[in-house]
């Protein structure tokens, strides 16, 4: 099985996971995780065809830290 975005993923987030392979997925892993911006991001998704709002990215990377902060 494949590895899976750490946290809870919105559906959107999950599916532009599934659609890449594993070399893309790590290099948007890398970006999504790290401190490329949103809006950036949704650019270079955009250009290869996954629609993602900049603030679904955003709630994702504050969701995470948030489970940080908590664990």
């Amino acid at each position: 099985m494949s590895r899976t975005l750490p946290g809870n993923p919105g559906p959107r987030l999950q599916a532009i996971w599934e659609e890449l392979d594993d070399r893309e997925r790590e290099a948007f892993e890398r970006h999504l995780l790290q401190d490329t911006s949103a809006e950036n991001l949704v650019w270079t998704l955009g250009r290869f065809g996954h629609r993602v709002s900049a603030s679904t990215i955003r709630t994702y990377r504050r969701r995470l830290r948030q489970e940080a902060t908590n664990s």
